[in-house]
C-alpha cells in the first residue's frame, strides 16, 4: 500500500474533528453576532404593531435560527470533506487490484466520478501529503460539500435562509465576473470595460430596474425591500397626520 492510497493517519483523524467541533461553534458563535443586532434594529424599528415582549421573543427566533443554521451548515460541510478525504482513498487504493470484475469496475468508477468529480484526469493519484484538517482537497469537494449542506441546512424557505441565499447570489455573481476577468475570459477582460468604467452603469441599471418594480410591480420585491422602500418613497413628512402618502400600496 502507498501513501497515496493510505487512509487519514490517525492524528489527522482527530484533527478533522477538531475542525469539525470548530466549525460547529463559530458558525454558532457567528451567527448570533450578526443575527442579534440586525434583528434588534429590524423588529424594533418595523414591528411598532408588536409588544416588547412580542419583539423581544422576535429577535431570540432570528438569532436562533440564523445562529444554528450556521452552526450545523459548518459542521455538516467539514464533516463532508473529512468523509470525501477518506473515500478518496479507499478509491485510490481499490486501483491496486488488478483483475477487477466487470461490475465491481462499473461501480468503483462511478464512485470515483462521485467523489473525485467527473474531470479528474486519468490515471491521476492523490497528493501523498498529509491533508490540511478541514480543508478541500480539491474544490469539487468544497462544491460537493456545500451543496449538500445547502440543501439539507438552508433548502428549508424561511425569512432568514432566504436572505442569506439572495445575499451570496449578488456575492457570486460579482466574484464570477471578477474570476472571468482575471481568466481573461472576454468581455469581462477588456480594458475598456474595468471597474471604475462599468460601476456608474451598473449602479444605474440596478436603481433604475428596482424603482421601476417598487412602482409598477411592488408585489415582486422582498417584503424587506418594499417595507424599506415604502419608509422611503411613500413616507409625506408634511401631511396632516404625518402618515405615509395616500399613495401607499
Amino acid at each position: 500500500m502507498n501513501d497515496g492510497g493510505a487512509l487519514l493517519p490517525h492524528h489527522s483523524v482527530w484533527s478533522e474533528v477538531a475542525a469539525i467541533l470548530s466549525g460547529l461553534i463559530g458558525g454558532g458563535r457567528y451567527g448570533l453576532k450578526i443575527r442579534v443586532p440586525h434583528a434588534v434594529v429590524m423588529t424594533f424599528l418595523f414591528g411598532s404593531h408588536l409588544s416588547f415582549k412580542q419583539k423581544i421573543k422576535a429577535v431570540a427566533k432570528l438569532a436562533a435560527e440564523h445562529a444554528s443554521n450556521l452552526a450545523a451548515f459548518a459542521c455538516l460541510y467539514k464533516l463532508m470533506l473529512a468523509t470525501l478525504k477518506v473515500l478518496s482513498r479507499r478509491i485510490q487504493q481499490g486501483r491496486g487490484d488488478l483483475h477487477p470484475g466487470t461490475i465491481r469496475h462499473l461501480c468503483r468508477s462511478l464512485s470515483a466520478v462521485l467523489v473525485n468529480g467527473p474531470f479528474i484526469p486519468k490515471g491521476h493519484v492523490l497528493s501523498t501529503t498529509t491533508p490540511v484538517p478541514g480543508l478541500p482537497e480539491q474544490p469539487y469537494h468544497a462544491f460537493l460539500a456545500g451543496a449538500v449542506g445547502g440543501y439539507y441546512v438552508w433548502g428549508r424557505y424561511s425569512g432568514v435562509n432566504y436572505q442569506l441565499i439572495l445575499y451570496l447570489a449578488s456575492r457570486i455573481l460579482v466574484g464570477c465576473i471578477k474570476l472571468a476577468s482575471e481568466k481573461g475570459i472576454p468581455p469581462f477582460a477588456w480594458k475598456r470595460l474595468s471597474f471604475a468604467k462599468t460601476y456608474p452603469w451598473a449602479a444605474a441599471g440596478i436603481w433604475g430596474t428596482v424603482m421601476m418594480l417598487f412602482e409598477k410591480h411592488p408585489e415582486v420585491l422582498h417584503p424587506s425591500l418594499r417595507r424599506s422602500m415604502d419608509e422611503i418613497y411613500r413616507f409625506d413628512s408634511f401631511a396632516s397626520d404625518g402618515s405615509a402618502a395616500s399613495g401607499t400600496r
